[in-house]
């Protein structure tokens, strides 16, 4: 089938369904932000095309299908992803997983975008999207988690 680079697809043709998300549970090396509207994410990605993050890898979870991705007890991803969470159970991420789910729930969007490779970028990133209107703005380290919220 024919797309069009926003997604859409060409005239006469069926929408296409995004595939399942991958497992979404290893935060490492990522900003995460929680965006009341697409338009702040819009906003916030223009912002990081112009740091020159075009391509990072990127990801948006929205509604339903992102609660199911995050899977906030693991249970949908089989033993590993329960393990891991159980593990989680003893951190701040727990907090935060489920912090994210319930923002979900409310129609937010969470946008992370990887910086493992750019270390240096993790204050620019953060400042595009508090400037986008991102709140609970957090950059997930190597044993560290660190608030980026103002």
């Amino acid at each position: 089938m024919t797309r069009f680079t926003d997604g859409r697809p060409a005239a006469g043709s069926r929408p296409v369904r995004p595939g399942p998300m991958p497992l979404t549970m290893l935060s490492r090396g990522r900003v995460y932000g929680l965006f009341r509207s697409l338009g702040d994410v819009q906003a916030c990605t223009a912002r990081l095309v112009s740091l020159g993050l075009a391509g990072q890898s990127v990801q948006l979870l929205m509604g339903e299908d992102g609660v199911a991705a995050l899977d906030c007890d693991g249970h949908r991803h089989g033993l590993w992803a329960r393990l891991l969470r159980l593990m989680q159970g003893m951190t701040d991420e727990r907090a935060h997983v489920e912090r994210y789910v319930e923002a979900l729930g409310w129609g937010e969007i969470l946008l992370s975008v990887d910086v493992a490779g750019q270390p240096g970028q993790v204050p620019q990133v953060a400042q595009a999207f508090r400037d986008s209107g991102a709140h609970f703005v957090n950059h997930y380290g190597p044993w560290v988690v660190e608030s980026l919220s103002a």
